[in-house]
């Protein structure tokens, strides 16, 4: 039978200064990639950004679907969808109202289009006239461009 001595027994008991330290750097190593992987919560800029671009993306998608034209329609507060139906252009959903402070604005030469008619029309064949907008706020432009294939791009600066 052997017996321990009381040396041995006092080395077995706690953790060492470089244990602690490793633990408190794989926990603050672990802390750091999961604070960089949580994607960051958009502004409103962002976000009203984000809508638009949807929002021109569904206009193309609806008029070749009901092979109507679909119009957008810049207002003083937002915008909304308008489609061609008997001879005359009717809302298509409800209007969509900017945050305050937000302002969308067109940068394409605007055709000799008759009075009423929409800032851009999308096609039922698919044809998208490229046209450029831009979304200003609180210091903050994008510039929302789309293009004729469809695709749209937003540049923060």
């Amino acid at each position: 039978m052997t017996h321990s001595s009381r040396s041995d027994r006092d080395s077995e008991r706690g953790m060492t200064i470089v244990e602690v330290l490793m633990v408190v750097f794989i926990i603050g190593l672990t802390a750091g990639i999961v604070t960089l992987t949580i994607p960051q919560r958009p502004t409103a800029e962002q976000a009203s950004a984000q809508a638009f671009a949807t929002i021109l993306r569904t206009a193309q998608d609806q008029a070749i679907l009901s092979g109507q034209p679909v119009g957008l329609r810049l207002t003083e507060t937002g915008y909304d969808l308008v489609q061609w139906r008997r001879d005359r252009w009717v809302p298509h959903g409800r209007p969509e109202v900017l945050p305050r402070r937000l302002d969308i604005t067109p940068i394409f030469e605007a055709s000799d289009r008759p009075e009423g008619w929409p800032d851009l029309v999308f096609d039922p064949t698919g044809i998208v006239p490229s046209a450029e907008f831009q979304l200003r706020g609180r210091g903050v432009r994008i510039d929302i461009a789309l293009q004729e294939n469809g695709e749209v791009a937003l540049v923060e600066r």
